[in-house]
């Protein structure tokens, strides 16, 4: 939780880059759709197709959240050794809403083929996830009125949105410590994103801890 919850999807201490960022989100949710829909074409409108389809959609997001989880520290620590090239701003949240397009698209290709004959499982996972994603594409970045403070605290939106984080987390760990160790076929896929899983919650740690220390270092030092 600590590591998960912290200011790094914030992006209150990157600093600014004078880049646009607004293809960002667009292209990773384009890149989701072609690869589902890629998936299906090739398949054909079938089962086996939306099955490949939603199996890439997943893998894809994993990706995805993966660069989520280490934008934040990853920035702030090549800003420290080389400062003249600094972070693009809101990068983290960029990917936040990235992340939670491509996961809507991976639940649209779970979905639609039970439209016609519903599942009640599918359904109920379709539901949660997407409720899940949506709270947190919402306090990825503050909603406030025009002249009013925010609608929701940051302390709030922080809390939401490292449950959020944890969340998917588990998804994809468990999901990939469950195909390695039980009876399934052998699947490389499942092994790198266990790793990216652990090499995300260890950067975060870092970040949690190291970072503060050398800032206090350094004010210290300008005191």
């Amino acid at each position: 939780m600590v590591a998960l919850d912290n200011q790094a999807f914030f992006g209150s201490r990157v600093p600014r880059f004078k880049l646009t960022l607004g293809p960002l989100v667009g292209g990773i949710a384009l890149g989701s759709f072609l690869l589902v829909m890629g998936a299906i074409v090739v398949r054909g409108f079938a089962e086996n197709g939306f099955r490949l389809g939603s199996q890439l959609g997943w893998r894809y997001a994993s990706f995805i959240f993966f660069l989520v989880l280490i934008g934040g520290p990853l920035c702030r620590t090549v800003t420290r050794f080389f400062p003249n090239l600094p972070a693009p701003e809101s990068l983290s949240r960029k990917l936040v809403w990235g992340f939670c397009l491509s996961y809507g698209i991976y639940l649209l290709s779970v979905f639609i083929p039970n439209v016609i004959r519903p599942s009640a499982g599918a359904a109920l996972m379709v539901l949660f996830g997407g409720g899940v994603v949506l709270v947190m594409a919402v306090t990825a970045a503050p909603l406030a009125r025009l002249g009013r403070p925010p609608v929701i605290a940051n302390n709030i939106r922080r809390v939401l949105l490292g449950l959020c984080a944890i969340y998917f987390w588990l998804c994809y760990s468990l999901m990939a410590l469950a195909r390695i160790s039980g009876p399934h076929r052998p699947d490389d896929y499942y092994g790198i994103s266990l790793c990216l899983m652990v090499v995300g919650l260890l950067a975060r740690y870092a970040d949690r801890w190291v970072v503060p220390k050398a800032q206090a270092t350094e004010d210290a030092v300008t005191v």
